[in-house]
C-alpha cells in the first residue's frame, strides 16, 4: 500500500506522523460533514478568500521537470517558452487580431496590466525586493477589500469609456503595435512565444528555488480522496473544509444520511417523470433508482435537490464519484 507523504498531512493541518488510516479516518470524517458550494451552487461564495486556503503539495514529478526549466532560465537569462496553441485558441486569437486591426484600443488593457508589471519589477530591481514583496496578497485588510461586480453593466460602460477616452502617447503606442505585431505572429505560426528577459527579482527567486531544492520534500502522488476537494480553477482546497461549522448552517438543517422520505421520492419520481437523468431510459415502478447527484460521502443531503432518477446501471456506474 502506498505511504501518504507528511507533507500532504501537514498541509492539510494534521501532525505529520499520524499514520495513514487515521489521516484518512479524521480526513473522510471532516469532509463528509460539508459539501463544496460550487457543487451544490454552481457559484464559488468565498471569492479572494480561496487564496487564502493551503495548495496541496507539488508531485515529485512535477518539482524536478520545474526544477530543471528553472536552471535552464538561470542558464539562459529566460523565462517563459513557446507553446503551440490548441485549435480553439487559434480561432479566438484570429477573430482577436480581426477585432484589434479595427481598433487597437481593445488591446489596452493586456498592454496596461503587462506595463504596470514591468514598472513594478523595476521598482523591486532598484529596491532589491524579492517577487514576493512586489505580489502581496491584497486581502491583509479582507473587510475592506471590495471589486466591482463583473456584470454590473454601468461598471463595464465605465470601464469601455474609460479606455475608449485613454490618452494614448508613443510609449504606449509602441507597446500596443508591439501587442498586434504578437498576436499576427501567433495566428501565421500556431504558436505563443512570451519568453522574457530574466530580470533580477525572478533571478533571485529561481536561485534560491533550485539551491534549496530537496526532492524528499515532494509527495509522489496525492491521494484521490483529497484532491477532489480542490478548487477546480485555482487549485487551493476548499475553503468550506476549513471554515463550515454547524453553528454556520442555516436554521433548517440539511438532510443528512441516506434515508430519504417516502414523499421526497414521490415528488422526484413525478419532476423526473420516470426517466433515467443519465440514460433516459423510461423507468417502471420496480426500476427506480434513487441517485444523490453529489454522493453522501462527499456532503451531499438527502434534500429533494440533491436527488435524481436513474437507472440501475447508470447509479452503478457513478458509485461515488462526482463531476465538478
Amino acid at each position: 500500500m502506498r505511504k501518504i507523504h507528511p507533507v500532504i498531512k501537514k498541509t492539510l493541518g494534521f501532525d505529520e506522523d499520524i499514520s495513514d488510516k487515521e489521516f484518512k479516518k479524521l480526513w473522510k470524517r471532516k469532509t463528509s460533514q460539508v459539501c463544496k458550494p460550487c457543487w451544490e451552487l454552481k457559484y464559488c461564495p468565498y471569492g479572494p478568500f480561496v487564496e487564502q486556503s493551503p495548495l496541496l503539495p507539488t508531485t515529485l514529478e512535477t518539482a524536478i521537470e520545474h526544477n530543471e526549466y528553472l536552471k535552464d532560465c538561470l542558464k539562459s537569462n529566460m523565462f517563459g517558452s513557446i507553446v503551440e496553441i490548441s485549435d480553439e485558441s487559434l480561432e479566438n486569437q484570429k477573430e482577436r487580431l480581426i477585432e484589434a486591426k479595427k481598433d487597437i484600443r481593445i488591446l489596452l488593457p493586456k498592454v496596461l496590466r503587462e506595463k504596470r508589471d514591468a514598472e513594478l519589477i523595476e521598482y523591486g530591481e532598484k529596491n532589491d525586493l524579492s517577487l514576493h514583496d512586489l505580489y502581496k496578497t491584497p486581502l491583509e485588510n479582507f473587510e475592506s477589500y471590495k471589486v466591482p461586480f463583473p456584470l454590473d453593466e454601468n461598471v463595464e460602460k465605465d470601464i469601455d469609456q474609460w479606455y475608449s477616452e485613454f490618452d494614448i502617447d508613443d510609449e504606449t503606442q509602441k507597446l500596443l503595435d508591439k501587442e498586434l505585431n504578437r498576436i499576427e505572429q501567433l495566428v501565421k505560426t500556431g504558436k505563443v512565444d512570451d519568453r522574457k528577459k530574466l530580470d533580477k527579482p525572478r533571478r533571485k527567486l529561481f536561485e534560491e528555488s533550485v539551491k534549496e531544492f530537496n526532492s524528499g520534500d515532494y509527495p509522489d502522488w496525492i491521494p484521490e480522496f483529497v484532491s477532489e476537494h480542490e478548487c477546480s480553477i485555482f487549485g487551493h482546497i476548499c475553503p468550506v473544509i476549513f471554515v463550515g461549522e454547524s453553528i454556520t448552517e442555516t436554521a433548517e438543517e440539511r438532510r443528512r444520511g441516506r434515508y430519504i422520505p417516502f414523499k421526497t421520492k414521490i415528488r422526484v419520481v413525478r419532476r423526473d417523470n420516470y426517466t433515467c437523468q443519465e440514460c433516459s431510459k423510461h423507468l417502471q415502478d420496480n426500476e427506480v433508482e434513487f441517485d444523490h447527484e453529489i454522493p453522501i460521502s462527499k456532503g451531499g443531503s438527502s434534500e429533494e435537490h440533491n436527488i435524481r432518477l436513474t437507472c440501475f446501471d447508470c447509479n452503478r456506474d457513478k458509485s461515488d464519484s462526482y463531476e465538478n
